[in-house]
């Protein structure tokens, strides 16, 4: 009933052997997609608490990202309650050359506005810069309120 690989034709046997390595190499590929999604990578976060939302407030997150690796993104969650609007932004600093000489320069990446009642803001950005980014609280009429901001670089 079974046949031995050795009695058929050589371009058989290797298209045999071919299709048997195939498989093999996917149910490995699948094993460690599954194993990659078993044991997942938590993305480390800095996180930020605004009690006082009628006065300006700025953060600074160095913790959250892998120093001297390139970065890709940045992840900003907001959450909290406020009586009036407000917003939250983030910049970096960078090196700027004029004239043969650096200088320090702040470049603001993005504002997110706030409005009264719950917030619970999740967004993802390009991040291409620094291992360090500045985050700013600014009051547009909130009084009362509280509010979580959670960074993460990577």
């Amino acid at each position: 009933m079974f046949y031995s690989l050795k009695k058929l034709h050589p371009t058989v046997r290797f298209f045999i052997q071919l299709g048997i390595a195939y498989i093999l190499f996917h149910l490995l590929f699948l094993l460690g997609v599954w194993l990659m999604e078993l044991y997942p990578h938590k993305i480390p976060f800095a996180e930020f608490k605004v009690s006082d939302v009628s006065q300006p407030q700025s953060f600074v997150d160095s913790v959250s990202s892998t120093k001297g690796s390139s970065h890709l993104v940045i992840l900003l969650k907001i959450t909290g309650e406020l009586d009036d609007s407000a917003e939250v932004s983030y910049g970096v600093y960078t090196f700027e050359k004029k004239k043969g000489k650096k200088t320090l320069k702040f470049e603001m990446l993005s504002t997110q506005k706030l409005s009264k009642g719950k917030i619970n803001i999740d967004v993802r950005n390009d991040f291409y810069s620094s291992d360090t980014v500045h985050v700013f609280f600014t009051p547009k009429g909130s009084k009362k309120g509280w509010l979580k901001i959670r960074t993460s670089i990577g």
